[in-house]
């Protein structure tokens, strides 16, 4: 939006200040170019270009829509949860998010089962915006590690409102 008001002033300006009327046009185009194709970015798009604290925080909001009292643990020394979920009955969970490019390996999941006991949760989730090895896969199952990759990510998002 701000984009889009930008280019509607700056074009705006250039014409007022005698530029050619095409470029205060083209200006504008531009602008409106750039709004549809940011309000086009799906929201695991968005997620893709955030940063991996600017993701704990947007898990926050998914989670609280999906209806769990949500805690963020501090950015250090966490312990190795980023997140921890209660349920309305008091189920608890404590959550690693993994905000990566990259495919996410086995040191998650042991970051996750020392968190369980450490903030005496029920159970362990590791989140991420990618995909897990096969190794993760391996140590989460006798861990009861529940592990979400993108595709189940984009099913939450879904669930919790957000679009595409």
């Amino acid at each position: 939006m701000i984009g889009l008001l930008i280019s509607m002033v700056g074009a705006i300006g250039l014409w007022w200040f005698g530029a050619p009327l095409w470029s205060s046009i083209l200006l504008l185009l531009l602008g409106i170019v750039w709004f549809v194709w940011r309000a086009r970015l799906s929201t695991i798009d968005r997620i893709d270009r955030m940063d991996g604290r600017e993701f704990e925080l947007f898990l926050e909001d998914v989670f609280t829509a999906l209806g769990y009292t949500v805690t963020v643990t501090p950015a250090s020394r966490d312990f190795g949860a980023d997140l921890l979920l209660e349920t309305p009955d008091g189920w608890s969970i404590a959550v690693q998010a993994k905000r990566y490019e990259k495919v996410v390996g086995l040191e998650a999941v042991q970051q996750i089962a020392a968190a369980v006991p450490y903030y005496q949760a029920h159970e362990g989730w590791v989140v991420t915006n990618s995909t897990f090895t096969d190794s993760a896969y391996e140590l989460a199952a006798p861990n009861q590690v529940r592990l979400i990759a993108r595709m189940e990510l984009e099913e939450l998002l879904k669930e919790a409102g957000y679009k595409r």
